[in-house]
């Protein structure tokens, strides 16, 4: 057993990056030293390629954890004004005033209904400087949309600007408002609980249209093998367009990874169903310092639970990733009358567990082109990820979905496909039909024997 450890890897701490595309230096691939003193296995082992130990429980190290005070007593929670909206409660044309404006998914434009000015919003990351300053960043930084929810009331009631008129919204199903008396579009900036108004959103750009087309043709695929009740029931045009709650942090970390790398050194073959491996054990260890920007975490506890026993929310992870680049800042014209949306429910420090584990995930593909010279790969056991500072800001992102409630012994099963409202990506769970599954398998096991038997036959007597 010999140790690898950092200084003899010049690679060892990886350079800043970004979330998603992190890519450490160009370095070649060190092989592990050759006075090394290496443990022998004899006995058989797992071949090359077998499951790597799990790693022990969570050793996340949290900013609170590492000072060991409160945030706010050691003055760490700093507060990011986020851009004002209409300060009147109406969203008006920027020309001429009026608040009959439509946005247009298509061209990436609000137009006004009376004038027909068309407009773009300056983008978040401009308004804000969300890409610089982050290895500048210590403690926790949050803008004004992210802080704390403070009220958990959903409907509420809000005073027309325009005419005067009290309209009631319930806001765990929409962030828009519309006065019936004088059509005026009401923001809700500063109106309603904190939490339900996003610093930011990310405007559709696949129309319905195009969302119904790849539904259908994701469910065309699997039909044969789908449930009955859902291929009866299918009907893409139920579509529905929703922006879901996430937030995006920037983080200024460091992370340690310890593990075991293994070389090989002999194949034995002790039998026809045995092999025996002897190899090299090392142990190793990455510290690495990180800039992240724009890890993308979910903010809907109902989301952010992926018991498939409940609902496959799973697959909104399968159509990421957005490009959050182009947030601008929200406003209440992007819902239009055909998408709906939903509110966080999730504070920051809920949140910071979940963002600490993509870093991890980001270290340990940094690390992956710094141990290349153990053949056998590298287990890590211990991982710790210490945030030196982070900036979080909270958003609405776009996603078509489809949902089927699957009827199960214990209750319902909800089925969702989604597509990326700014990609087209598609991804979804379609319930399958055991029984019909369990047929055509079989049927496929025994048109594949009628082929092989005779081979193996004509093997055998040549043997």
């Amino acid at each position: 057993m010999t140790t690898d450890s950092s200084p003899e890897r010049p690679s060892d701490v990886g350079p800043a990056g970004q979330a998603g595309i992190f890519q450490p230096e160009p370095a070649a691939a060190v092989p592990p030293p050759p006075a090394a003193q290496p443990a022998e296995a004899s006995a058989p082992q797992p071949a090359a390629g077998a499951p790597v130990p799990a790693p022990p429980a969570d050793p996340l190290e949290t900013l609170s954890e590492a000072t060991g005070l409160p945030l706010e007593d050691e003055g760490g929670v700093k507060h990011l004004q986020t851009p004002e909206g209409a300060k009147d409660g109406a969203v008006k044309c920027a020309r001429c005033g009026a608040t009959e404006v439509r946005f247009n998914p298509a061209t990436g434009m609000f137009m006004c209904a009376f004038c027909r000015y068309e407009w773009a919003e300056a983008t978040l990351d401009e308004a804000m400087g969300l890409s610089v300053g982050i290895g500048d960043l210590k403690g926790t930084t949050m803008s004004t949309a992210a802080a704390d929810i403070t009220d958990d009331q959903a409907l509420i009631t809000l005073k027309c600007q325009g005419c005067g008129a009290e309209v009631v919204i319930d806001t765990e199903h929409n962030l828009k408002a519309r006065c019936h008396w004088c059509k005026s579009v009401l923001s809700l900036n500063n109106r309603i609980p904190n939490g339900a108004v996003p610093d930011g959103i990310l405007p559709f750009a696949i129309s319905k249209e195009q969302a119904m087309a790849s539904i259908k043709a994701f469910a065309e695929e699997r039909k044969a093998f789908a449930l009955k009740e859902f291929s009866e029931a299918f009907r893409p045009e139920n579509v529905m367009g929703v922006y879901l709650p996430y937030m995006t942090v920037d983080g200024n970390v460091t992370v340690k990874l310890e593990g075991l790398g293994e070389t090989l050194v002999a194949r034995v073959r002790v039998n026809k169903d045995e092999t025996a491996y002897k190899v090299n054990s090392y142990s190793v260890e990455r510290d690495m310092d990180l800039l992240v920007d724009d890890v993308v975490v979910e903010t809907s506890s109902s989301k952010v639970n992926v018991n498939s026993a409940i609902s496959t929310n799973n697959i909104i992870n399968a159509i990421l990733p957005f490009d959050v680049k182009n947030i601008v800042r929200f406003n209440a014209n992007y819902l239009g009358d055909s998408f709906t949306s939903q509110r966080r429910d999730m504070d920051v420090d809920e949140a910071e567990g979940y963002a600490a584990q993509h870093f991890l995930t980001i270290a340990r593909g940094a690390a992956h082109g710094t141990v290349t010279g153990y053949d056998r790969g590298v287990a890590w056991q211990a991982e710790q990820v210490h945030i030196h500072g982070s900036r979080w800001t909270s958003l609405l992102l776009p996603v078509w979905l489809y949902g089927f409630a699957e009827k199960k012994r214990n209750g319902y099963v909800t089925h969702y496909i989604a597509v990326n409202g700014r990609t087209g990506a598609t991804m979804g769970s379609v319930p399958i039909n055991t029984g019909k599954a369990l047929g055509i398998s079989i049927g496929v096991a025994a048109a594949i024997s009628v082929v092989t038997w005779p081979l193996g036959l004509i093997a055998l007597a040549m043997s």
